[in-house]
């Protein structure tokens, strides 16, 4: 639940403003990817205690090889925010650059 809310965490800049529109689209699908990874991950942990309680050995044999390309998925999906995390750096807008004057915001620090 805690990867897929991770995945949620990150929809939420699903509408900010990227360098490129390759980055934004590169973004969202990321983050769908991680928000769903787990989901299927989780719901396969089930299907694979429902088939062993059934007896049917096939899907679990299946489900180790699903399971592998799934995280290999999400660590892709993973690599590619922080990669979009980075290049995002590049261009800041203006006001990232100014400076604060902290002393105005905290009455009680003079210094």
């Amino acid at each position: 639940v805690s990867g897929m809310l991770f995945g949620a965490i990150h929809c939420l800049g699903w509408n900010f403003l990227f360098p490129t529109h390759t980055e934004q689209t590169l973004w969202r699908v990321a983050s769908i990817a991680i928000a769903y990874s787990f989901g299927v991950i989780l719901s396969s942990y089930v299907m694979e205690r429902l088939s062993i309680r059934f007896m049917f050995h096939n899907f679990v044999e299946s489900k180790r090889y699903a399971f592998v390309v799934l995280m290999i998925y999400y660590i892709s999906a993973r690599l590619t925010l922080i990669v979009l995390m980075m290049l995002s750096l590049r261009s800041l807008p203006p006001g990232a650059y100014d400076t604060v004057a902290w002393t105005q915001f905290i009455p009680h620090a003079n210094l």
